[in-house]
């Protein structure tokens, strides 16, 4: 089924109002004159031809996004030429120019769309269809100056009669000029000049004096004192450049007909043309209006399914308007807007139903990314004062008609808008009779979108599964709607808050409150006090999303000094290694030379000379150490990440000791740990992870080896230890375990990344007194574990 909209359905959602600033974006009078005579035009009979269109629109603005436009200016209005040259007619000059104009503005723009064929894949397929007919063009442009006028070039017996109406021209002139220098003729002269009349020179002669100057008489003046004379001495030049005239007028005229038959020949391409120009055009326009508007590219839905976040009515501006979500589909079918009035029910109501105009028009919809439409096949509405006096019809008739022709027509493809159902009547009744026309449209499977005061209609949604509330938030502070719309909750009236705004006084205020029933003032009541809870949780929510926004921001800030002060230290213990160990190199030389002494046979003095000299080196080391004490920086304390940490891990103790955490924190916060052979229960706070970035590098864990029975097998832990480290931490291992004679040693290194493992068994492969190597038994820790075999 084609798509269907009313007109007074248009005029009632204001889209002549959208048109006009669709218009302002176009630049061809061919689409200008379809927006105008054909508006209904825009709307594609498919949802298959809407997805063209929005296609289209979003390939054109991305091209627009690089401030590129194709080059349209030069088509021109050439319908009623085209017409004439199919009937044979000749064309101007200037009408051949606008033609020419056109070919090369087509042209341009194929070669346009051709250049972006990879971004604009759909309108280079437009561009393709473009026939250019540059012959054409070149051939006109050759032949007319921009003005229309022929140029020499275009004939040679027309630049030969131009030389000739030149030259006889100059010589009449002459010959005229002549004449008035003459003294007895100057006498018989009304004037002393010349002009031109009939195309020929002629003298202004006193009436008197007809008869004393021989010649032609062409003209007179009004008043009859001056007639004008060809002289007779004029009269063969005059014949003459007459003949020369005529001989340019025939020429002109030759190549003019001979340029609008070949111009004949394109009149259907160009005709396809300018339908084309036009498609290309409307297409940039949409993607100007959607770049103005902030609109988005809308996915149609088959199921008729509307999910608009963010959407925005399109004829306010969009810094002005307030954006709102709006669902409506699966099987909820109705959507009933409650709340109070001028709250901005109905401008939402038109924005659904404006969003539907606007995709099957390959128009963006102002709203939010993702946003889906219902590919519905028409649009139904119910909106304003339906009171036609010359049908008798009063306001309730008019709906009550419309509506009838509304519950009749309407489908499961069919999007329904309804402005205060049941209005105009006793509202008993007007609310019975909105309920039956919701339910029917229902089950028609109809999307209907309907605003209503009334309470019945609101508690629908509470005893059918099709029906969904939504409202519009009220102010009851400040008295004023705040144009919010909350999915899921009716809203109250808010009557008398209103009134009371208008400035209504405050004892008709009174009496009305009084006055109004009780089951109906409690829900109202009711319905207010939800939405300002409502209000006031959005409120919270916010302001918790703004302390979490500065928490996160605080938080790495926080990292981000952690991590300077741990570079920092890292570069300072590097330092006081590398000046370690050069005092450990000297003192060690020092303490060698002592004891070089002592072994050649000193006497007792020599040796107390070497027992003074080793007591100072011992002073000079610590006074070193102490130095290097002072410098360290204090590491910061880092904190156990209990959403990831095991029974087994290790872990450090208050004062540095290392231990393996046994259990997580209990309801009191407390963990236990296992330190050699004590148990220790501790504050969860007071435990840090024990890897190498949480110890300062000098006071990293020395490798255990531990001591194998007779015949048995060593095993030493290198886990948090840098790959240098734990590759030196190896080699003592497996010197040590070939001193006690273990015949194999377990290197304990965990899996993780994988990195230190290989870089492990990488090491062992080069080593010559290990035999072979493998993965332990997986009882033993399998992968985590490398056993390495010991030669010999």
């Amino acid at each position: 089924m084609s798509f269907r909209v009313a007109a007074k359905t248009l005029e009632r959602l204001e889209w002549a109002e959208l048109l006009v600033q669709l218009a302002r974006h176009l630049r061809t009078p061919q689409s200008r004159r379809q927006l105008e005579e054909t508006p209904e035009s825009l709307f594609e009979a498919t949802a298959a031809g809407a997805e063209a269109r929005l296609r289209e629109t979003g390939q054109a603005l991305a091209i627009l996004q690089e401030d590129d436009l194709p080059p349209l200016t030069g088509v021109g209005e050439l319908e009623p030429l085209l017409q004439r040259l199919t009937r044979g007619g000749v064309l101007q000059g200037e009408e051949l120019v606008a033609l020419g104009a056109t070919l090369d503005a087509t042209h341009q723009t194929a070669r346009f769309l051709q250049q972006r064929a990879e971004s604009a894949p759909a309108l280079a397929e437009i561009g393709e269809l473009l026939v250019g007919w540059e012959s054409l063009a070149r051939e006109i442009d050759r032949a007319l100056e921009s003005d229309g006028q022929v140029r020499d070039s275009a004939s040679s017996e027309l630049a030969n009669s131009r030389r000739e109406v030149r030259s006889i021209s100059g010589k009449a002139q002459e010959k005229i000029e002549s004449m008035l220098r003459r003294p007895e003729l100057r006498a018989e002269l009304q004037d002393n000049y010349f002009t031109v009349r009939s195309e020929r020179f002629v003298l202004p002669v006193k009436a008197e004096a007809r008869s004393r100057v021989p010649g032609i008489v062409h003209d007179a003046s009004a008043t009859g004192t001056t007639v004008f004379i060809e002289p007779q001495a004029l009269v063969d030049l005059n014949n003459r450049l007459k003949q020369a005239e005529l001989t340019v007028i025939r020429e002109t005229h030759r190549v003019l007909q001979q340029l609008s038959s070949a111009a004949a020949a394109a009149c259907d391409d160009v005709a396809s043309n300018l339908q084309l120009l036009a498609q290309i055009d409307l297409a940039f326009a949409r993607a100007c209006l959607a770049r103005e508007q902030e609109a988005v590219e809308p996915i149609l839905d088959e199921n008729g399914d509307f999910d608009l976040p963010l959407l925005r009515h399109p004829l306010l501006p969009a810094d002005e308007a307030i954006p709102n979500d709006v669902r409506l589909g699966g099987a909820q079918h109705v959507l009933v807007i409650s709340g109070a009035n001028a709250g901005g029910k109905t401008v939402t109501m038109k924005a659904i139903a404006l969003a539907a105009l606007l995709a099957r028009a390959g128009l963006f919809v102002p709203a939010g990314a993702g946003a889906r439409i219902g590919a519905v096949d028409e649009v139904l509405a119910d909106i304003g004062d339906e009171q036609d006096i010359r049908q008798s019809l009063s306001t309730f008739s008019a709906h009550m008609a419309n509506l009838s022709r509304i519950v009749e027509q309407a489908g499961p493809r069919s999007l329904v808008v309804l402005d205060e159902i049941g209005v105009g009547t006793d509202p008993g009744e007007g609310a019975a009779l909105a309920q039956a026309v919701l339910e029917r449209l229902a089950d028609a499977g109809a999307r209907v979108v309907t605003t209503t005061h009334y309470n019945l209609l609101k508690e629908m949604a509470n005893v059918d599964d099709r029906f969904e509330n939504a409202c519009v938030e009220f102010d009851e502070e400040t008295l004023a709607p705040t144009y919010r719309l909350k999915l899921g909750t009716p809203g109250s009236s808010s009557a008398t808050a209103v009134a009371s705004r208008m400035g209504m006084p405050n004892e008709v205020l009174e009496r009305a409150n009084h006055l109004l029933d009780r089951e109906d003032r409690r829900l109202d009541k009711m319905l207010a006090e939800l939405s300002n809870h409502r209000a006031a949780l959005e409120r919270e929510r916010a302001e918790a999303s703004r302390l979490r926004a500065e928490s996160e921001s605080e938080r790495a800030r926080y990292q981000e000094k952690l991590e300077r002060l741990q570079e920092r230290r890292d570069q300072l213990f590097d330092s006081m290694r590398s000046e370690l160990d050069e005092a450990f190199q000297q003192a060690h030389g020092e303490v060698a030379g002592v004891i070089r002494d002592l072994q050649r046979g000193g006497s007792a003095q020599e040796a107390a000379r070497a027992r003074q000299r080793l007591l100072e080196l011992e002073q000079k080391a610590r006074a070193k150490e102490a130095g290097q004490r002072e410098r360290a920086p204090e590491a910061p304390r880092r904190h156990v990440d209990w959403n990831r940490a095991r029974p087994g891990d290790p872990v450090r103790m208050p004062g540095g000791r290392a231990g393996t955490l046994q259990t997580l924190p209990d309801r009191r916060g407390r963990v236990t740990v296992q330190a050699g052979s004590a148990r220790l229960t501790l504050r969860a706070d007071q435990v840090e992870p024990a890897t190498a970035d949480a110890l300062p590098k000098k006071q990293a864990p020395r490798i255990r080896a531990d001591p194998p029975a007779a015949g048995g097998e060593a095993r030493i832990d290198v886990r948090g230890l840098r790959v240098d480290e734990a590759l030196s931490r190896v080699e003592e291992g497996l010197d040590q375990a070939a001193r006690r004679g273990a015949p194999q040693l377990d290197i304990l290194h965990g899996i993780g990344s994988g990195a230190l493992r290989g870089a492990i068994r990488e090491h062992l492969a080069r080593l010559g007194h290990v035999a072979r190597f493998h993965a332990a038994d997986p009882a033993e820790g399998g992968e985590g574990v490398t056993r390495a075999h010991l030669d010999g």
